[in-house]
C-alpha cells in the first residue's frame, strides 16, 4: 500500500488558501523546512509535471544575488517561460549601487584623493555656473 503523501497534501491545501508563493512563504504558512519543500516540489514536478504544481510568474530577489524566485500556485497547468537573463541591466543596477565606491577606486588611480563622492557627476554635466 503506497504511502499518503502529507508533505504535497499540506503544501498543496497551503497554496490553495493563500494563493500562489514562493518557496520561504510556503515554509512560513506549512511550518517545514526549506529541504522538506523543495524536495516534495522537485519530486512532485518531476515525476507528475504540470500536475500538482505550477509556476504562475517569477520575481527578483531583493538584497541577495541570483535570478528570479518561482512563484508556485497548486493545480494543473503549463509553467510560465523564465524570462531572459539580462546581463546589461544587471550591469546597471550594480554601476548605480556601487558608483561612489568606484568613482572613489577610479581617483585613487591616478593618485588625487577623492571621497566617495567625488566624480560622480561632472559639473558641466550638471548645468550648474562654475564660479
Amino acid at each position: 500500500m503506497p504511502i499518503k503523501p502529507t508533505t504535497r497534501d499540506a503544501i498543496t491545501q497551503a497554496l490553495r488558501e493563500h494563493g500562489p508563493m514562493s518557496v520561504v512563504e510556503i515554509m512560513e504558512a506549512t511550518g517545514f523546512g526549506r529541504l522538506q519543500v523543495n524536495s516534495c516540489m522537485t519530486t512532485a514536478r518531476r515525476d507528475h509535471p504540470g500536475r500538482y504544481f505550477r509556476i504562475t510568474g517569477y520575481r527578483r530577489q531583493v538584497g541577495v544575488k541570483g535570478r528570479e524566485i518561482p512563484i508556485y500556485a497548486a493545480g494543473r497547468g503549463r509553467d510560465v517561460p523564465r524570462p531572459v537573463f539580462d546581463r546589461t541591466e544587471t550591469q546597471r543596477d550594480y554601476y548605480l549601487r556601487n558608483r561612489a565606491r568606484q568613482a572613489t577606486r577610479r581617483k585613487a588611480t591616478t593618485g588625487i584623493y577623492a571621497t566617495p563622492w567625488a566624480g560622480l557627476v561632472p559639473m558641466e554635466r550638471r548645468g550648474l555656473q562654475t564660479a
